[in-house]
């Protein structure tokens, strides 16, 4: 068989083989926001708080309307070509590929949450598809036509969501001081003139964004505040002399920033949402950081926030159901009719994924071994291979980076550590697959 084709089938089988989670559902995984996107995708209106970029994609690979499925099986289908790309980049000649590649997917899809992730109809895996493509860009070789092809996925992925902005950012710039570390011996592992690239691909993107990122952040900021109890805090000790609408709700305020911000009831809504509370807010946001008692307590809450989002994980997280009365349930059944029934048939919709609980203590399980079977990897390759030690510290700074910004920046949950910590057990499949290879050369060369 062509060479060609077989990588294609291969890649091909390796996206159909993420989708697990859907066929066990009957149907790609939705969640709340995936209404909005349908809305900003097949109605052309950027939505307030997010780019419209996922919602073009969600058209686009949905062929127009006719199915859902070919959007989940697209974003399967990078997932699985940068995989595959990891791979056979730090892996170096490796026999039998295809079979090692599909072996590795299916004991992810069986054993992570990227199947979950890479089912649901929602921009979250864009987040791991973006650390994948710059690890491949700053640190592996690449043909010409494959460097230019994982650019443009690394743009449109930071594209997809407006947290990728300062994401992208925190994470090049951390990798451009790690690379400096004169004791890790990797600064030659690490291409420079990519990162720059990939900077500039950033700044580039916010152009895609329309005013979401101008509109929304004050929002978002305030949902952290409310979460953490610094605005509670803050209000106690300044309403007395302002004249903040706030004050008026600082004793109801709701303990989680997603419940500030999306319930209908909260103070947010009452106070004018997103327009009218934007220069109230902004001006007790900037006179908390700009003070040094709140900003010890931002410090302080920051790192609270950030070890609470590392622990969790748990796939399922928003993932109710959304049948009659909902937008989402009307607007699938406008542009998807013909899947409508499908729809209403799975096991979300039927508020029957009863096996969510047991499959969360095996995510974790394997999550736990992994973290152990990568920290023996790191180990034995310290001072052999630099150039996977560069990939799974640029890993292990991705994840910590999302969950710094999703705590801090957001609010801790379970949906927002699952789209990235599937990593953790990829890296570890793939560093055993690389000392196993490399004990195999050598035993063969001394054979010989």
């Amino acid at each position: 068989m062509n060479s060609k084709l077989k990588i294609s089938l291969t890649l091909i089988s390796g996206a159909l083989l993420l989708l697990f989670s859907a066929y066990i559902n009957g149907f790609p995984i939705v969640y709340s926001d995936t209404s909005t996107y349908l809305a900003s995708g097949f109605e052309l209106k950027a939505p307030f708080d997010r780019p419209i970029m996922y919602g073009l994609f969600l058209r686009l690979s949905s062929l127009n309307g006719i199915s859902l499925w070919s959007t989940i099986f697209c974003q399967g289908l990078i997932v699985s070509f940068l995989v595959f790309k990891l791979l056979r980049t730090f892996v170096p000649n490796l026999k039998n590929i295809n079979i090692t590649f599909i072996s590795i997917i299916t004991l992810i899809s069986l054993l992570t949450s990227v199947s979950w992730t890479s089912s649901q109809l929602f921009a979250d895996i864009f987040t791991s598809i973006l650390i994948l493509s710059l690890i491949i860009l700053v640190i592996g070789q690449s043909k010409k036509w494959v460097q230019i092809l994982v650019y443009a996925i690394f743009f449109f992925a930071t594209a997809t969501h407006i947290s990728h902005v300062s994401f992208n950012l925190l994470l090049i710039l951390t990798i451009l001081i790690v690379r400096q570390l004169k004791f890790l011996k990797i600064k030659e592992y690490i291409k420079l003139r990519p990162l720059v690239i990939s900077f500039f691909l950033t700044l580039l993107s916010i152009s895609t964004m329309g005013s979401a990122l101008s509109k929304s952040k004050h929002g978002f900021l305030m949902g952290a505040l409310v979460e953490h109890g610094i605005a509670k805090k803050y209000l106690d000790e300044n309403c007395e002399d302002s004249n903040y609408k706030f004050c008026a709700y600082k004793d109801s305020l709701p303990d989680k920033g997603w419940k500030f911000l999306w319930e209908e009831d909260s103070p947010f809504y009452k106070m004018g949402g997103w327009k009218g509370t934007k220069k109230e807010f902004n001006e007790i946001i900037f006179n908390t950081l700009t003070s040094r008692k709140y900003i010890l307590l931002h410090i302080k809450e920051s790192l609270k926030a950030t070890t609470d989002q590392l622990t969790k994980f748990k796939i399922g997280d928003g993932n109710g159901s959304f049948l009659e009365g909902t937008l989402l349930h009307k607007r699938i059944n406008t542009h998807f009719e013909h899947e409508s029934l499908r729809y209403q048939s799975s096991l979300q919709s039927n508020e029957n994924l009863n096996f969510l609980g047991w499959y969360n203590t095996v995510l974790f399980s394997t999550v736990i071994i992994s973290i152990v079977v990568l920290l023996l990897v790191i180990i034995q390759i310290r001072n052999q291979d630099r150039k996977l030690l560069s990939v799974i510290l640029i890993v292990i700074i991705g994840i910590m980076i999302n969950s710094w910004t999703c705590g801090t920046l957001a609010n801790a949950i379970d949906r927002l550590g699952t789209k990235v910590i599937w990593l953790i057990p990829l890296m570890s499949l793939i560093g055993i697959m690389n000392i196993c290879n490399k004990n195999t050369i050598a035993n063969n060369t001394y054979k010989q």
